[in-house]
């Protein structure tokens, strides 16, 4: 092949990926039902749709049975499964915690269970700086399951900052529920 024959294939490959969708859209998440979700690479299916809708994560920090009668562990509801933040911020509340203590137990019965701590963003930010907080906002959660007595081996942390949001908007609401650590077993 020719160098101008090389250079077209590859201009076409690169358009074709760039157009390609990189997530799986659930028809049930355009309706805003929970446990709508796409696959992800460990085989779990705990991401949410990306079709421009809101996924199964919601805004359950305003549901007052959040962080109430939570079960630990990879059979906990989407609801038990995320962690909120305030904005700009990495600290964790009380309610939250509750959340944490329960995964916590349930890795320190199951000592060859791994989890990934998934940190996220809202769109507000540098791409830089919300990496970042995304990463203070998995250690963070990290931090309580060390303390909690849970293996440091059985811990990964990832940020993904904005590129993956729970919902796609640019009011308050969305911005809160994109503020948050996911627990991913």
């Amino acid at each position: 092949m020719d160098k101008k024959t090389v250079l077209i294939m590859v201009g076409l490959a690169a358009v074709m990926s760039a157009c390609s969708k990189p997530y799986e859209v659930d028809p049930n998440a355009a309706a805003g039902q929970a446990g709508a979700y796409g696959s992800d690479a460990y085989g779990t299916g705990s991401y949410g749709s990306y079709g421009g809708q809101s996924s199964g994560y919601g805004n359950f920090y305003d549901d007052p049975a959040y962080g109430v009668n939570v079960i630990g562990g990879p059979q906990a509801s989407e609801k038990d499964r995320v962690i909120y933040f305030s904005y700009d911020s990495s600290r964790i509340d009380q309610r939250s915690e509750n959340v944490i203590r329960e995964h916590a137990k349930y890795l320190r019965e199951h000592p060859q269970t791994m989890v990934v701590l998934e940190g996220h963003t809202d769109e507000r930010g540098t791409r830089e700086y919300n990496i970042g907080l995304g990463e203070r906002r998995a250690y963070s959660v990290k931090d309580v399951f060390q303390q909690a007595g849970v293996g440091v081996d059985q811990i990964r942390v990832l940020s993904y900052g904005e590129e993956r949001p729970a919902v796609w908007g640019s009011d308050e609401d969305s911005y809160a529920r994109n503020r948050r650590a996911v627990i991913i077993y």
